[in-house]
């Protein structure tokens, strides 16, 4: 968990200027994904607009995976949060400004960050 809280705070002042606020991290064991940030939208009244609160970055400890897929996940959970918390919409969940700040922060920082990543099967 130290790993990942360390890998957070530094990517986030490298590349997002030390803007996220610090967040719950929950290792998962889950099948279904290698990170995900959840949060819950709330109205502060009846015809507000929304609000995401409530963040959570997971992080999948299920599958040993290379240290550069792990980094290069919770970078992309950031763009996510990112995103998130600045209450932007995308035109979908990895559209173009999801996009763009991974092709951003792949050329400044010489990353491989992906859409999804497809385990490869040893036989």
């Amino acid at each position: 968990m130290e790993y990942i809280q360390a890998h957070f705070d530094e990517y986030n002042r490298q590349y997002f200027g030390g803007a996220l606020p610090t967040l719950p991290i929950k290792l998962s064991h889950a099948r279904g994904f290698l990170g995900k940030v959840t949060f819950v939208k709330r109205r502060s009244w009846l015809f507000g607009p929304y609000k995401n609160e409530n963040f959570v970055l997971r992080i999948n400890v299920r599958i040993d995976l290379p240290e550069e897929v792990v980094q290069d996940t919770i970078l992309h959970e950031m763009i996510h949060y990112y995103i998130a918390v600045n209450q932007w919409k995308d035109t979908s969940a990895h559209g173009k400004l999801f996009r763009a700040e991974m092709a951003r922060i792949n050329k400044e920082g010489n990353r491989h960050i992906r859409i999804s990543y497809r385990l490869s099967s040893e036989k």
